[in-house]
């Protein structure tokens, strides 16, 4: 199978998303473009691909550019697109057409004009709703994935523009679904969404087979997105409930129509400051979402601020000394952290980068100055910051 070209439209975290393609994907990234980044790679079933990746909403595969210094006539591209695609189907075929930055303008002459120029190729119709750009979720409920249909983007880059047509769409119901349709979910732990999960996954690049520990569990997110990815997965959790709740949610897991055959799981009741060398997984990445403090229903004071971190970096500290004392070989780990917004300011754990120097090896997955990624949305009054370390045992 030869490389193709490929442009990964992104979500909003379009840092989080890059590092995420490379994790999978290696040095394949070849143009940032306007919301997202052109790929060359070998994909044999992009649908799949797209199903295990978190940060990517469309995968779409390039049919022509040309340089934007010159005159383009993007009506002619979306004519010659859709009459090929068109030429393959007998009866009515639908189109859409997205422009990246948008310009409702061009898009509205770019679908008016195709359209007048395809009716003479039988009954095709474009399904944007009032010459405005396609979301995903309108894309996948007009099903133009399917083979009487066709969804088309002009990407912007740097010097070039680029045409290309969906060949995959992110399953939103059933990322959906098994986020709020689980039987054991609460408000405290329900907010740890399957889409970060997977990408967490992902950046500890673990070897196929392997499995992924979550000691920090919860209600088992990071589980089940590794089960479903074809890992073996063991969680632990100091609370009983916790551990319980992974158990229904992964046999819920189970019974869905979606879900084939899973590799095993583990669960088991642990303190995760005191794990000990028989209750860790060999062969095992570590992919966790910590403790990021108490709820919150406002934003902390310049008092309590400083209180809440402390708790948590005690809590940092207590788990990686004792990690680093009872882990046999070498250990990649994935984790959130806690930091706190006050309008356009974000407060880090200020211990943190000093505890992870002390018991790990930091490996870098960005240029930033603590070289981590964020993840936030703005209702929250907490964010994450993303690490990856190495454990290695003590000597």
């Amino acid at each position: 199978m030869t490389s193709k070209n490929f442009i990964f439209q992104t979500g909003h975290a379009k840092g989080l998303a890059r590092i995420e393609i490379e994790a999978i994907l290696g040095d394949v990234i070849k143009e940032e473009v306007k919301d997202g980044f052109l790929v060359e790679a070998e994909i044999p079933d992009p649908v799949e691909l797209l199903s295990r990746m978190g940060s990517t909403v469309r995968i779409t595969e390039v049919i022509q550019s040309g340089p934007s210094r010159m005159p383009l006539n993007f009506e002619e591209w979306v004519v010659k697109a859709i009459s090929e695609a068109k030429s393959k189907h007998e009866g009515k075929f639908r189109y859409g057409l997205s422009m990246h930055p948008k310009s409702e303008k061009v898009l509205k002459n770019v679908l008016i004009g195709s359209k007048k120029k395809l009716k003479a190729t039988g009954n095709v119709r474009f399904v944007n709703k009032d010459f405005q750009n396609l979301s995903s979720v309108q894309a996948w409920h007009q099903k133009l994935l399917k083979s009487n249909a066709m969804e088309l983007h002009l990407f912007q880059a740097d010097k070039r523009w680029y045409l290309s047509h969906t060949v995959a769409i992110q399953n939103f119901e059933w990322y959906s679904e098994r986020d709020y349709e689980r039987p054991s979910k609460s408000a405290k732990n329900g907010m740890f969404p399957p889409k970060l999960a997977q990408i967490l996954i992902n950046l500890a690049q673990a070897e196929k087979g392997s499995t992924i520990f979550d000691p920090f569990c919860g209600s088992g997110t990071v589980l089940q997105e590794a089960l479903l990815m074809g890992y073996e997965a063991t969680g632990s959790d100091l609370v009983k409930q916790m551990v319980e709740d992974s158990e229904v949610n992964l046999k819920w897991l189970l019974t869905q129509r979606q879900v084939g055959n899973l590799p095993k799981y583990k669960l088991f009741e642990a303190d995760a400051t005191k794990l000990t060398a028989d209750q860790i997984p060999a062969n095992t990445s570590i992919v966790t979402e910590t403790w990021l403090g108490p709820m919150l229903t406002k934003e902390l004071t310049e008092l309590e601020r400083p209180k809440v971190q402390r708790e948590v970096e005690t809590l940092y500290e207590d788990f990686f000394s004792n990690f680093k004392k009872v882990v046999k070989e070498k250990t990649i780990m994935v984790f959130t952290a806690p930091y706190h917004r006050d309008k356009n300011e974000r407060y880090f754990l200020p211990r943190l980068p000093e505890i992870l120097d002390k018991y790990t090896k930091v490996i870098p997955i960005s240029d930033h100055e603590r070289p981590s990624l964020f993840f936030e949305r703005k209702s929250q009054f907490v964010s994450r910051e993303i690490w990856k370390v190495e454990i290695s045992p003590a000597e």
